[in-house]
């Protein structure tokens, strides 16, 4: 189960997505997101409608979405499980990328010893036909990739180890 608060246009909903159930403040909605291509590019299915929309990650909490005629939604995402966790427990991950959910590895871009700029996309995600683009959470050295394209990870898994 995947716990968040979503702020869109400063209004607040709570997303529950447990398997491939999602409820909105409680409301069961059936919805889904099918990738169209690598790079973003999704189709947004809510009943027998159908939307074109641009998803880009802009850090670990925002979602910037780019809707058909070009109208921009910027979306803030807070996993209410990693605020609700213990002090410290972000620092553990300080020099790692890890998954932000569980899923499918679709692509990883990122090599050992490879340098990296932060924002860099290093591996996609694919969960509930949905992909996020991973990217660098700071500048440096890659030392060790831990997945590879099709690996199934677990929520808080390391991806990507970077040198110290």
């Amino acid at each position: 189960m995947s716990l968040y608060n979503v702020v869109i246009d400063n209004r607040e909903y709570r997303v529950d997505i447990t398997g491939d159930r999602c409820t909105v403040n409680g409301e069961p909605i059936d919805a889904s997101v099918v990738p169209l291509n690598h790079n973003g590019l999704q189709l947004l299915r809510n009943g027998k409608r159908a939307l074109e929309v641009f998803l880009t990650a802009q850090d670990d909490e925002t979602i910037q979405m780019v809707m058909l005629g070009g109208r921009k939604v910027v979306t803030h995402i807070t996993n209410r499980a990693r605020r609700s966790s213990r002090p410290g427990a972000a620092a553990e991950h300080g020099n790692a990328l890890v998954a932000p959910m569980h899923g499918l590895v679709v692509d990883v871009t990122a090599h050992a010893g490879q340098e990296v700029q932060q924002g860099e996309t290093l591996a996609v995600l694919e969960s509930m036909k949905m992909q996020m683009q991973l990217r660098a959470p700071r500048a440096g050295k890659v030392a060790k990739v831990a997945v590879t394209a099709g690996s199934q990870v677990e929520k808080g898994a390391v991806l990507v180890q970077f040198e110290e």
